[in-house]
């Protein structure tokens, strides 16, 4: 059957006209001639427009929350702490290196620090004696980002699990995003390239940096 053969109004049905003069005198509407009043109130109008109004607000403000978790608006972007984060470990600057991190885990690097003894600098060159050995001092780095993605649900599930472990918080695992990095290295002694993927969350408004490793091939879709 095809959709022009289905009529779903139903057909009209001319009203019976009565004799001439029925209905005279006695105040009564002549059958079909009577039409409801279709014309709203200025209050109905006025009802409908305040509803429409806060309708678009909130599906407005559903965006707009929306794209602030994502780090499309507000706040700083995914890239940012990351790139606080390398060039941190450039300079073995311990303030700027934990000011990309969510407090609680910056707050283990404070403790490690102190009771090793160490200043912030020693802390930073002990923690990434291997980049030092190899590029050397007065390290540089040039990063070619590759997009933002959600990372393998196991890397989340474990994350989550350690967290809520180590600090007695859950974490939003929505918020938990995969940063892909080409980051350069150069410094007094070598340059070399290396594939890293850095894992940020959304808290308190500002991305932060909760973990860093080696690029691997087992991410989920990107969000470029």
């Amino acid at each position: 059957m095809s959709l022009e053969s289905i009529n779903l109004m139903p057909e009209r049905q001319e009203p019976e006209r009565e004799p001439a003069g029925a209905g005279a005198g006695t105040g009564a509407e002549p059958q079909g001639g009577a039409r409801p009043n279709l014309k709203k109130s200025p209050e109905a109008r006025k009802k409908q427009e305040q509803f429409l109004l806060i309708l678009i607000i909130i599906v407005v403000a559903a965006g707009a929350f929306i794209l602030y978790r994502n780090g499309v608006i507000g706040g700083n972007s995914a890239e940012k702490p990351v790139e606080e984060y390398v060039s941190a470990i450039c300079a073995a600057d311990f303030d700027r290196f934990v000011s990309t991190m969510p407090e609680k885990i910056a707050a283990d690097h404070i403790s490690d620090r102190d009771g090793l003894g160490l200043t912030g600098e020693e802390y930073m060159r002990r923690l990434y004696a291997d980049y030092f050995a190899e590029f050397g001092d007065n390290m540089r780095a040039e990063i070619t980002f590759g997009g933002k993605s959600r990372p393998n649900a196991v890397y989340v599930d474990n994350f989550k699990q350690s967290y809520l472990e180590l600090y007695d918080e859950e974490i939003p695992i929505s918020s938990v995003f995969e940063v892909d990095a080409a980051v350069r290295f150069s410094g007094e002694k070598s340059s070399d390239n290396i594939d890293l993927e850095f894992f940020v969350i959304k808290t308190k408004g500002d991305w932060k940096v909760v973990g860093a490793d080696y690029k691997t091939e087992d991410a989920d879709v990107s969000e470029q």
